[in-house]
């Protein structure tokens, strides 16, 4: 019978200011969901692989499931179909874990029926997974992970996303503490207020990092990562956040703030050998403050969620 391997990337979300509008496809990270079909009507969920923590096997209960299920929704489809999920990065990382199981689980059925979906539909199925588990309804994860590169939430009702395209010198530097923060926790501690002159910053910081991808144009996205509403409070929940700003500002980074709702941070630079230094810097920070972490030195994902493997099992 049919099988098909989808592998779908993990994400930045927000991108520094960008709250709940901008997100970010990575290079090198993701989920991978292999769906089957098999005689029935049914959804099954076999295994979940790799994962840091014990996730649901019950499609109603889990993202790739949901999502899938609302795939087979969208297409008209009543067959049996069996999912794996293979995770490729921890939960509560601001790496967008949930999101790319909801991208990989409905693409995944969508690539099995003869990737009949567009990849609008997809995002409202995958759209239907990630809000079971992170609480609310936003796209900066979900996005990216489906069109690549960076993307633009316009709209959240109607749902309208904009792919902005990618920054060929950009060069990331992830670094992922031992630590969990779930994204529903991490939005109960933001303010309900900000000052006008911290809203004027954070709106002109967002519209030039659109700008720099819809440009290709590096420039225009460093020194302008600064987020002065949602990282003073999210930074409290991460042990070692201020130093390992500093270390990577004082090591040449152009940038460095919070992925998504941490604990992950990230930096930003264009020159492979500073990635190294900086990358060295932030751990050390972290380090000395007693988090272990682990790191990663990439570039944004031009491709968006993707057949790794299909094939016919016998």
């Amino acid at each position: 019978m049919k099988s098909v391997k989808v592998f779908a990337p993990a994400t930045i979300g927000n991108i520094g200011p960008g709250f709940d509008v901008l997100g970010l496809a990575i290079k090198g990270i993701g989920d991978i969901v292999e769906a089957r079909e098999f005689h029935g009507n049914d959804l099954i969920i076999e295994a979940v692989l790799e994962a840091d923590h014990d996730i649901s096997t019950n499609p109603d209960k889990n993202t790739a499931g949901i999502a899938a299920q609302e795939a087979l929704k969208l297409l008209g489809i009543k067959t049996g179909v069996a999912l794996t999920i293979t995770k490729g990065m921890p939960s509560g990382s601001g790496l967008g874990s949930s999101a790319a199981s909801a991208v990989a689980g409905a693409n995944a059925v969508n690539c099995l029926f003869g990737n009949s979906l567009s990849k609008e539909k997809v995002l409202e199925a995958a759209m239907a997974g990630e809000y079971s588990v992170s609480g609310g309804y936003f796209a900066d994860n979900v996005a990216p992970a489906i069109y690549g590169g960076a993307t633009l939430t316009r709209s959240l009702h109607p749902l309208e996303v904009t792919p902005l395209g990618n920054i060929s010198d950009l060069i990331i530097i992830l670094v992922m503490p031992k630590v969990k923060i779930l994204t529903k926790d991490s939005r109960k501690i933001l303010p309900e207020n900000v000052t006008l002159s911290d809203f004027v910053v954070n709106l002109a910081n967002t519209a030039s990092i659109t700008a720099a991808f819809c440009k290709n144009d590096y420039n225009l996205l460093k020194d302008n990562l600064f987020d002065y509403i949602i990282e003073p409070t999210r930074s409290t929940l991460i042990p070692g956040f201020p130093e390992a700003k500093e270390a990577a500002l004082d090591a040449g980074a152009h940038g460095m703030t919070i992925s998504g709702s941490g604990p992950t941070v990230f930096a930003i630079t264009n020159s492979q050998k500073a990635s190294v230094k900086i990358e060295s810097a932030m751990v050390t920070a972290f380090n000395k403050k007693g988090v272990e972490c682990k790191s990663l030195i990439t570039t944004s994902s031009v491709d968006g969620s993707g057949i790794v493997k299909s094939g016919i099992i016998t």
